[in-house]
């Protein structure tokens, strides 16, 4: 009963999404469809491409009621365990289950699968998507930082991943690397699954540059065996506007 209420909330995106093949092609540089949009319920339009490449060093530093603002300075070694992803370059505990970074494709936002370290990786698909007709992710601040697509109140990204193979979750930490896109106020960001809702302090995520890893625990919506994650990424309650360079989720998990 809880799954069929929170599904009609969180307008479920188009599943069975097949990457394009990138041989002969650049990396880093979408070719045809690489920066698709892809049709959502509910009128969405969304922008989603796919791509391969893993830069950054990164660390932690202070930690604020289960979320953390981490900058670049060390890196936690990843546990033994199921999730074979490596440490977590946000410097968050456990090891990485996923991380995607998002690319400039001329102006279009489109998301760089980096790393799937879970189990059962028939789900994996991410992008951005819009309440309104005809809308395109945006890739924007390219100057003040590495640049990430803009998430603002009119506007959300979906991850669809899989835990099944996973028995159990002690701590899921999710991560978000950028800064608020606002030039007068800090920015926060909030989450949703089928298992609940979460979000970050007021005025978590800075607005001025350099880019830092904002880090929160989600422990509670997310459940080990469930073959049909959907985490749902906005921005708020503060500032209504980021600019997110990466994303990561990071797992402590048998």
């Amino acid at each position: 009963m809880k799954r069929s209420v929170v599904g009609c909330v969180l307008a479920l995106a188009a599943c069975g999404h097949q990457r394009p093949s990138q041989s002969g092609a650049d990396a880093n540089v979408p070719g045809g469809d690489a920066a698709d949009g892809h049709d959502a319920p509910g009128g969405h339009d969304a922008s989603g491409g796919h791509d391969a490449g893993v830069d950054g060093t990164t660390g932690h530093d202070a930690g604020v009621d289960g979320s953390v603002a981490i900058d670049a300075s060390t890196q936690h070694d990843a546990p033994t365990g199921i999730i074979t992803g490596g440490p977590c370059i946000s410097g968050a505990s456990g090891a990485t289950a996923y991380r995607v970074r998002w690319a400039d494709g001329g102006g279009t936002a489109y998301p760089v699968y980096e790393v799937n370290g879970l189990p059962d990786k028939t789900r994996d698909h991410t992008a951005a998507y819009g309440y309104q007709i005809g809308f395109t992710a945006s890739f924007v601040d390219p100057f003040l930082g590495d640049g990430g697509v803009q998430l603002d109140d009119s506007d959300f990204i979906d991850i669809e991943i899989s835990t099944a193979g996973v028995s159990s979750i002690s701590r899921a930490m999710l991560s978000i690397y950028g800064r608020s896109y606002n030039t007068t106020a800090s920015g926060s960001f909030n989450w949703q699954t089928f298992d609940g809702t979460g979000s970050t302090d007021t005025d978590f995520v800075s607005n001025v540059a350099p880019y830092q890893w904002y880090t929160a625990d989600m422990t509670t919506e997310l459940s080990p065996g469930d073959n049909g994650v959907l985490l749902r990424i906005k921005s708020g309650p503060s500032s209504d506007a980021l600019v997110v360079n990466r994303i990561e989720l990071c797992l402590d998990a048998q």
